[in-house]
């Protein structure tokens, strides 16, 4: 799904997953995560979303609406800005409430933008996602 030289993610129902939303700004990040959500649940899974998009004033606010129209859970800190913490207490909270697909939507990414990269990367490690395509093992 990430990387066309690895196998794509697999969820399986009833085991934690977590997917991460990543992709240049504009691209449709937010409308897709819902959108991928939805399907999950009509095939039986129990998804939830994370926002720890922090760049994009609207992005809590059009990830809240569409979640809300599809019926899942979704979590963003009203508190917090850093977008690791927030994906952490978010993934956190899914994975007690036993939902077996996660996903994180970002803040987009320019090419010349190396510091969203990174922060990119340590969302990924924070969170300890129990299987990815592109996180180290």
């Amino acid at each position: 799904m990430l990387d066309p030289r690895k196998p794509p993610l697999a969820p399986a129902k009833g085991k934690p997953s977590m997917v991460m939303f990543i992709s240049l700004q504009g691209s449709g990040k937010t409308t897709t995560c819902t959108k991928y959500a939805d399907q999950h649940r009509r095939k039986g899974f129990r998804p939830a979303l994370v926002c720890a998009d922090t760049f994009r004033a609207g992005a809590f606010d059009q990830l809240k609406q569409n979640a809300s129209k599809a019926k899942i859970p979704f979590y963003r800190s009203y508190v917090k800005s850093d977008p690791v913490k927030i994906a952490v207490e978010g993934v956190d909270r899914f994975r007690k409430e036993k939902c077996d697909l996660i996903i994180v939507g970002t803040s987009g990414r320019h090419k010349q933008e190396a510091a969203l990269f990174k922060e990119m990367r340590q969302v990924l490690e924070a969170t300890k996602p129990p299987k990815s395509p592109i996180a180290p093992r």
